[in-house]
């Protein structure tokens, strides 16, 4: 099997959907000889953030000097992003081999795995064999039912921004999905979350914390910006990569949790300033100023319109947009169109993306079905005082990404 034969094999699975439920991902591991068993993870569930937040730390313990792997999703410039140690991305060869392994599996199984659970198998499997310090490892969706919450009690659980997302699977309050990510939470287990969480979401935290005697910290907002890149917090200084407000809230959950697990001041500064993501208030270009960002539902959106003004309110700012159906897209899009002086719609490569038209028609705006017509669209609307922003989605930011900047170069 090679590397494009295994990416074709997991994403077959793609047609099992999304079914939550543990069983076939134990099976699964059972057959694997449970590598989750021998690694010690740092278990990262949330809203928002939980990508930020888990690179965060992976570049904390990397600067500890441990051997650390990473998986999150989705991916934004290549698939091997999802599976990382060290900071590097899977070998495709290895990929193919661990893919093969897996899906050999899987196939003796009378309950198919999902797509999920099979990359997530592929990941468990691969970083035990490459005898892994540490494992940062990022839910996919929800908490008690992923298929990340198969491992056994984490190092520290990892709570992140909770809002409404995925209704139809977490339920339709803050409170519900909330309980729904805090099933993460296992005996004896620390727990850090994050602050400005709703209040009914902290009481079902700590509940859930109670009832499995563990403990919970809740990080503290006392931060300070000064430029939109460094702040302080408990009277240190930090340094970001990454721009936007929310990234201070995420930076301070990665250093109380990296504090719980005794990494030193001089490597959470290091990983926290060596801390980068594709397509997170991402600036791919300067001639002509390209941002682009993935928040793709209505906590992330408004997160986004916030550091817009902040940083960029001298700008015209020209907003080429996408978003999925099964997303609060109505309200989202009214964000986006607060903040910007001219709107394009487009549509990104996904089944559930809408369509270019219905965005057009909501807002009364231009509409390209291909996103590189959309930018194309954008330049022309370009002067020396614009900003280009790219958002909605991050299968939109994986469609346009390499495109910009080959094209901008």
């Amino acid at each position: 099997m090679n590397y494009n034969q295994a990416l074709n094999k997991i994403h077959s699975f793609e047609k099992f959907g999304i079914r939550l439920g543990l069983e076939r991902m134990s099976d699964l591991l059972c057959r694997l000889g449970n590598p989750q068993n021998d690694l010690k993870f740092i278990h990262v569930a949330g809203t928002n953030g939980k990508g930020s937040v888990s690179t965060m730390l992976s570049e904390i313990f990397i600067a500890e000097g441990k051997k650390t792997a990473l998986y999150t999703s989705p991916f934004v410039i290549s698939f091997r992003e999802r599976m990382q140690i060290n900071g590097d991305m899977i070998s495709e060869e290895d990929l193919a081999k661990y893919t093969e392994a897996v899906v050999s599996a899987a196939q003796k199984m009378s309950d198919t795995p999902t797509e999920f659970e099979i990359v997530t198998a592929i990941a468990l499997l691969y970083f035990k064999e490459q005898d892994c310090d540490i494992v940062v490892l990022e839910v996919g969706l929800g908490g008690i039912y992923d298929a990340t919450n198969i491992i056994p009690a984490p190092l520290v659980s990892v709570i992140t921004s909770i809002s409404l997302d995925h209704t139809e699977y977490l339920g339709d309050t803050p409170a519900s999905v909330a309980e729904n990510k805090a099933g993460i939470i296992k005996e004896n287990s620390p727990v850090v979350v994050s602050y400005g969480q709703a209040d009914e979401v902290l009481e079902v935290i700590k509940r859930k914390a109670a009832e499995t005697r563990s403990e919970v910290i809740i990080c503290e907002n006392e931060t300070e910006f000064y430029n939109g890149k460094s702040f302080m917090y408990k009277g240190k200084r930090y340094d970001l990569s990454m721009l936007g407000v929310h990234q201070m809230q995420n930076a301070v959950t990665a250093v109380e949790t990296a504090s719980l697990l005794g990494a030193k001041s001089t490597s959470i500064y290091k990983g926290i300033k060596n801390a980068r993501l594709p397509a997170r208030a991402e600036l791919v270009s300067r001639q002509p100023a390209v941002i682009i960002d993935g928040a793709h539902n209505l906590d992330g959106v408004s997160v986004l319109c916030r550091t817009v003004r902040r940083f960029f309110s001298d700008k015209k700012i020209i907003s080429i947009v996408a978003m999925m159906e099964d997303k609060l897209w109505q309200e989202s899009l009214l964000n986006i169109e607060s903040i910007s002086d001219v709107v394009i719609a487009t549509s990104a490569s996904n089944p559930r993306s809408l369509k270019a038209e219905q965005i057009g028609a909501y807002l009364h705006c231009e509409g390209f079905e291909d996103s590189r017509d959309a930018f194309k669209k954008a330049l022309e609307y370009y002067d020396e005082n614009s900003l280009i922003l790219v958002c909605g989605s991050l299968y939109l930011a994986s469609d346009l990404r390499e495109y910009i900047i080959k094209m901008t170069k």
